[in-house]
């Protein structure tokens, strides 16, 4: 097992700090957590080994593994680690005043691989269980996920057990056929799903559905805080937002520009978005729709382009980094259409709200969760063209409402920043350390 650590003698296993922290926000943190905290990761982050092997990550990853420590003392990584060379703008993983260690898992490709692995990963993730303060994890993962480990090996050492519930991906999208093996997987994952969220000290889901489906609305231990990437910086400020929108309304020649961003998936409903532009270019609908983005529908996306090039219009954008290239991009559109299929909460709506862009997207629980249909955007039915394609219709003919639910979205977004999601986790956390020490201490009446 190899590790990056920064180690501190003798720590304890869970516990608070009683001096008050400041978050990069600003705001205060009631509390620091000291003992190791391990966080379980199943997928492979874009955290790379180097020559030297220290460990090198990208501008959004060191960014949030200096967030989670600035209220976790020593922090334990458990993911699998991309072993290709890094990116030329990959920056040194390098902490200061805390602890932070990467404990690598093997990559499983396949189902029948990961049960040979299975022993491997099992050993070393009882090791860090073991030595962790707050073992922290998710319910997603393929093939096996590792909260079906972790859970388990938590509870047996009685270890505090937070999970975040960010998707779930194994629920059948709407409009999808499902042979019995799938929707066999699909029950057992949800089953198995809801016995460790029942079990964890601390639940976090991304949305509202999550909660209410998974452990129903009124448990205790489990709380809602959207997951996004903006930061304060990147929010456009309330003059800004004006300008940009006079600007885009004068120069307007009455053609609605919208813009998908994501990958280029059926799951994202992009098949649906293409059919519904076809039909609004066969009755010549001014409208432009720019694609960033790749994936396996790039092939048909460069097709509905290349039909389509008079009233209505379709442009592939390639991609752009994320931070101002996106945010700069996305501030020329009237709206971001985001017409997924699944029930996951696209971080894009926040993007979008961050630059006073409305959002356009199907009505699902977790577009729902955090787009207010009239006042931030327009939900439409999911899956459905001809739905689509008279919300499209609608907002051509509206672009001054499209106006005032970007900037009511502008509002929303300067409570969604990745830093007041981290200031809130942190409380939470602070709140299970509390609890854990109140049931661990002797009774002195």
């Amino acid at each position: 097992m190899s590790a990056q650590s920064v180690t501190t003698p003798e720590e304890p296993l869970v516990g608070v700090s009683l001096r008050e922290e400041n978050d990069c926000k600003g705001a205060p943190v009631a509390a620091r957590i000291r003992g190791p905290y391990l966080i379980v990761v199943e997928q492979q982050l874009p955290i790379y080994r180097g020559q030297d092997g220290r460990f090198l990550a990208d501008d959004l990853w060191q960014k949030d593994l200096v967030m989670h420590l600035e209220y976790i003392h020593h922090l334990m990584l458990a993911s699998p680690c991309l072993g290709r060379q890094a990116p030329p703008d990959a920056k040194l993983v390098e902490v200061k005043g805390s602890a932070f260690e990467l404990i690598e898992l093997p990559q499983q490709r396949g189902f029948l691989q990961a049960l040979t692995l299975m022993p491997v990963i099992v050993y070393r993730l009882s090791k860090a269980v073991r030595r962790a303060g707050i073992v922290h994890s998710g319910i997603v993962g393929w093939p096996i996920p590792m909260g079906w480990i972790v859970a388990p090996l938590a509870l047996l050492l009685r270890k505090p057990l937070v999970i975040v519930v960010e998707s779930a991906p194994w629920r059948l999208p709407q409009g999808f056929a499902a042979g019995w093996k799938r929707r066999a997987r699909a029950l057992l994952q949800e089953y198995l799903g809801r016995w460790v969220l029942h079990r964890a000290d601390l639940v976090i889901c991304t949305q509202d559905e999550y909660r209410e489906s998974l452990v129903g609305p009124k448990h205790p231990r489990a709380f809602v805080i959207p997951a996004s990437w903006i930061d304060e910086k990147d929010i456009l400020s309330e003059e800004g937002a004006v300008g940009s929108w006079e600007k885009k309304l004068s120069h307007s020649d009455g053609r609605l520009n919208i813009l998908f961003v994501g990958r280029l998936t059926a799951e994202k409903g992009l098949l649906v978005l293409l059919e519904a532009i076809r039909h609004l270019g066969r009755e010549s609908v001014p409208i432009s729709l720019g694609i960033l983005g790749d994936g396996s529908l790039k092939q048909e996306c460069g097709l509905a382009a290349s039909e389509l090039t008079h009233s209505t219009v379709v442009k592939l954008l390639g991609t752009v980094p994320y931070g101002a290239p996106l945010f700069e991009l996305i501030r020329r559109y009237d709206a971001v259409v985001v017409p997924s299929i699944s029930d996951e909460q696209p971080r894009i709506v926040f993007d979008a709200f961050s630059q006073a862009v409305p959002i356009i997207a199907s009505d699902t629980p977790g577009l729902r969760s955090c787009v207010r249909n009239g006042e931030t955007g327009l939900l439409v039915k999911p899956n459905d063209v001809s739905a689509l394609v008279g919300t499209l219709k609608f907002a051509v003919a509206n672009p001054g409402r499209l106006r005032e639910c970007g900037l009511r979205g502008l509002l929303d977004a300067r409570s969604m920043t990745h830093q007041e999601m981290h200031r809130r986790r942190a409380e939470l956390l602070s709140a299970v350390v509390a609890r854990r020490e109140v049931a661990a201490a002797p009774d002195n009446g």
